[in-house]
């Protein structure tokens, strides 16, 4: 559209079209240049403060990791750091199949690695070496672990767990059955706090090693000195465990999580649990070439990664820098973490249908007279005699309902709000007598005075309060029919009732009768207390 009018026929008119239509361009253009200005600012703003925050975040960064660096620079200082290096590189090169030569370690006051890494690499690396027909690139010098049973009790007596748990993880990785037996026996006959984890609980490696002597991976006679360890450690922690739980565990076995189950069904599944437990003479051994718990493998990293007491603060102080080429918790294997009780582990394998059925027998060696105790006290408990009722209601009132039949006062009281529903609401005989006699005086009245339209009205006002009143006691026959009907219905609901509750308790005899019934079976299912 064009900005200049051309209808002026002035010149002066034109002109001043003219001016008018460059100002409003001039306008337009300003307007449009402080929009683009303003554009341009917000994202100039927006880029200077994407910048900042890259900057902030890029700084944040470097000062992580040149604190990162500051830390790594300090723990290079520790000795025990620098023999665990060397004493890593010979295990990864084991590992990875390459040529292994012993590490050039002195041994570190107060530190377990060295003596005990030593004493079980110089056999591996002499193994290593002889199937490959070579000679050991490296001999320690004199006095240095020269004698491999004074470095392993060198060891044990600086960490009896860790020296024992790098023995056992170090013998299956590495096919060293010498340090698996000793490891064992010594693990087993010395459980120091079960594993190192808090009071009263047992370390995930003592729990593994626990797991592998019940599946008869070391030996047969394992399991007897497991046992002897385990059942005053189990009779300790039982002081503290609410029975409750045990209780519940039988009552509900085999329920889904959060659903409750049948007690019939949960004591005849649980028959069958135990008993197949209970078949079981005694643990298979298992076949040496059986494949190594992948679990040692990491307990056995852990243990060459984990830090000394030294070097621990540092060590946490990287790891709460949460860099991620530092994502390893070197601080907090995962051997040293708690399980649980002993209590609570031999619950959890007795009842877990999942558990393998080792676990399961030995969790009932230990646990069996505690579960018969149970069971005895859950057969010997009085039988549900809570009254079953049921009731009716009706008009803002209850009647109880129960087998031997129900409350006539609560009956009584119900029929009264009912009939007080259907009461008569009509004029009275003697109100419409004394209206009819009253209107039938006015008509003689009026019939002697000959005024005879209003003789007639009189009349109707007669008969009218007696047909109202006829009208009345036939509506209110009919509401004492319904009143009638549903009182009945009342009684009749409550002899349904009646009969519910009957079955119901029929119901309950049935099931607690099947109740008694599988309580024997499970009892006879378990072994005599003589046998625990």
């Amino acid at each position: 559209m064009t900005r200049v009018n051309e209808w002026y026929w002035s010149e002066g008119g034109r002109e001043r079209s003219q001016i008018n239509a460059i100002n409003e361009l001039d306008a337009e253009l300003s307007a449009h240049a402080r929009k683009q200005s303003r554009r341009l600012d917000q994202t100039k703003s927006e880029l200077q403060s994407g910048l900042n925050r890259v900057q902030s975040t890029v700084n944040d960064r470097i000062d992580t990791v040149l604190e990162w660096t500051e830390l790594r620079f300090q723990l290079l200082e520790f000795e025990e750091y620098m023999a665990r290096k060397e004493i890593r590189k010979a295990f990864r090169a084991l590992v990875e199949g390459r040529p292994t030569s012993m590490p050039d370690v002195d041994d570190v006051l107060g530190y377990w690695m060295p003596p005990a890494a030593m004493a079980v690499l110089r056999l591996i690396v002499r193994d290593d070496a002889a199937a490959r027909g070579q000679a050991p690139a490296y001999r320690p010098p004199a006095g240095s672990f020269t004698d491999l049973t004074a470095a392993l009790e060198s060891a044990r007596e600086r960490d009896p767990i860790r020296s024992e748990l790098f023995n056992l993880t170090v013998g299956l990785c590495f096919e060293q059955p010498a340090f698996i037996d000793a490891a064992v026996l010594r693990l087993v006959g010395e459980p120091v706090e079960l594993g190192l984890a808090k009071s009263g609980q047992v370390a995930a490696g003592w729990r593994t090693l626990w797991e592998e002597i019940a599946l008869g991976r070391f030996g047969l006679a394992a399991e007897e000195q497991l046992a002897d360890q385990l059942r005053p450690r189990f009779e300790e922690s039982m002081r503290d465990q609410d029975l409750a739980d045990w209780d519940r565990s039988i009552e509900r076995f085999g329920a889904e999580e959060g659903r409750e189950r049948d007690r019939t069904e949960a004591f005849t599944a649980l028959r069958a649990h135990l008993a197949e437990a209970a078949a079981v003479p005694e643990p298979v051994a298992v076949d040496a070439d059986t494949a190594v718990d992948p679990r040692w493998r990491r307990y056995l990293q852990e243990l060459i990664e984990e830090p000394s007491p030294a070097e621990l603060p540092v060590v946490q102080a990287m790891e709460d820098l949460h860099l991620p080429e530092d994502e390893m918790q070197r601080s907090k294997p995962t051997w040293s973490e708690s399980e649980g009780t002993v209590a609570e582990l031999v619950r959890r394998d007795l009842f877990d249908p999942e558990a393998p059925i080792a676990l399961r027998r030995l969790a009932l060696r230990l646990a069996g007279s505690i579960v018969r105790e149970r069971v005895e006290l859950l057969a010997a408990a009085p039988a549900d005699s809570e009254r079953i009722t049921r009731s009716v209601k009706r008009r803002g009132r209850t009647v109880t309902v129960d087998s031997g039949g129900h409350d006539e006062k609560e009956l009584e009281v119900v029929a009264a709000r009912i009939t007080d529903g259907f009461a008569y609401e009509g004029p009275t005989k003697q109100f419409t007598l004394v209206l009819a006699g009253i209107f039938g005086a006015l008509t003689l009245l009026s019939l002697i005075g000959q005024i005879w339209f209003l003789a007639v009205l009189l009349a109707i006002g007669v008969v009218a309060p007696i047909v109202v009143y006829r009208n009345a006691l036939a509506k209110h026959a009919g509401r004492d029919k319904l009143c009638e009907e549903k009182i009945a219905e009342v009684r009749a609901e409550i002899v349904r009732a009646r009969k519910q509750v009957q079955a119901d308790e029929r119901a309950r005899d049935e099931q607690m009768s099947a109740e008694r019934d599988a309580l024997r079976e499970l009892l006879e299912a378990l072994p005599e207390r003589s046998r625990f």
